[in-house]
């Protein structure tokens, strides 16, 4: 089904509860933020207690949405908790609370239910806050706790605990994020086959395993189902990058731009194919269209501003630094941080200043 197939199917049915709220969780998987939370939000309206499972989907609509604000996802959690009281909200609730004792009084109360869903749950928010052992003790535990019929009944929070073991591979020697998780996926993709998120969850798991050619042969079988979904594009694209099949990975990044014109990381990932190639002229082309493409992702900027400085550009890459790493969210300002380059562009900042204030 295609995005746009989901926006009519959210207008032709605005009051029914069940459909709205599938269409915003699955608008939210496909990157869609405005579109997705206006749905969810109409759902919530409709039914503001008995889907606590909404208010996490409106939270990410705001976490991974550049043009809003980790504070409003934050929001929808507690909001989500005010309405429903709901024991799976408090287990995400621990993702963000900052007051120690606090958190383990919650952790103390959410484990003595005994819940494998509620564990998982539980599990994996400890991870946002770098707990990876405890984390991974309560999913684990969690799973185990779901008995050995799993397969015959298999749980749609399941994929949670796959997120789980994908997050965590390579951190724990125990986890094959793989070989784990790739399974579980599978029965879940049998039980929902037009669930974006389980599909998504299998090419990041070969992603993190290293497995080019399987994440082709995932990205074509969810390109089948989801033929409009350009983040799946951009996954094939990489394998065949890491392939050395660089004009097919072109190909499939040209598509992904098609399908979503502000795709900023697809034009990241082209450039630098085709500077690899020795088209260093039309890489420069491709990098500038990301400020114009999308204006407002800060991120780009100072990623245009890094591949301009490494290809002796200076002076632009200073005016596109300038423009973006000043607007960068604190988390964004970590990451980027620890680029070599953007510590030289800020020593170049630093003497560009210098030399105004001395003329």
């Amino acid at each position: 089904m295609t995005i746009q197939q989901l926006i009519e199917q959210s207008n032709n049915n605005w009051d029914n509860v069940l459909a709205l709220a599938h269409i915003g969780i699955e608008l939210e998987a496909r990157s869609r933020f405005p579109e997705a939370r206006k749905v969810l939000e109409r759902a919530i309206s409709l039914s503001p207690v008995n889907f606590p499972n909404l208010y996490v989907s409106l939270a990410f609509s705001h976490f991974r949405d550049i043009h809003s604000t980790d504070e409003k996802g934050e929001l929808s959690i507690v909001q989500g908790l005010e309405q429903t009281d709901s024991d799976f909200l408090k287990a995400w609730y621990t993702a963000f609370i900052e007051d120690q004792q606090g958190k383990e009084y919650l952790i103390e109360y959410l484990n003595s239910l005994n819940d494998p869903i509620i564990m998982i749950t539980l599990g994996h928010a400890l991870l946002w806050q770098g707990d990876y052992e405890k984390g991974w003790e309560l999913s684990k535990h969690g799973y185990a706790a779901l008995g050995p019929n799993i397969i015959d009944n298999i749980p749609d929070e399941l994929d949670l605990y796959c997120s789980t073991l994908i997050w965590l591979h390579g951190s724990i020697p125990e986890v094959q994020a793989d070989i784990q998780s790739i399974p579980l996926l599978h029965l879940l993709q049998s039980k929902y086959p037009e669930r974006y998120s389980y599909y998504a969850s299998e090419i990041t798991a070969l992603q993190v395993a290293q497995r080019w050619n399987d994440i082709i042969e995932a990205c074509k079988k969810t390109l089948y189902i989801f033929p409009d979904e350009e983040t799946t594009m951009l996954a094939i694209a990489l394998a065949f990058e890491k392939l050395g099949k660089y004009q097919s990975a072109l190909l499939w990044l040209n598509r992904a731009i098609g399908v979503k014109y502000t795709f900023s990381r697809a034009r990241l990932v082209a450039a630098r194919i085709l500077k690899k190639i020795g088209e260093h002229e039309l890489a420069q082309q491709v990098i500038l269209e990301i400020p114009i493409a999308n204006p407002r992702y800060s991120i780009g900027k100072v990623h245009v501003a890094i591949f301009l400085y490494e290809n002796d550009n200076i002076s632009l890459a200073l005016d596109y630094f300038r423009s973006g790493y000043s607007d960068l969210k604190p988390h964004e300002k970590a990451q980027i941080d620890q680029n070599p380059i953007v510590k030289k562009l800020v020593e170049e900042q630093k003497k560009s200043i210098m030399l105004n204030i001395l003329q």
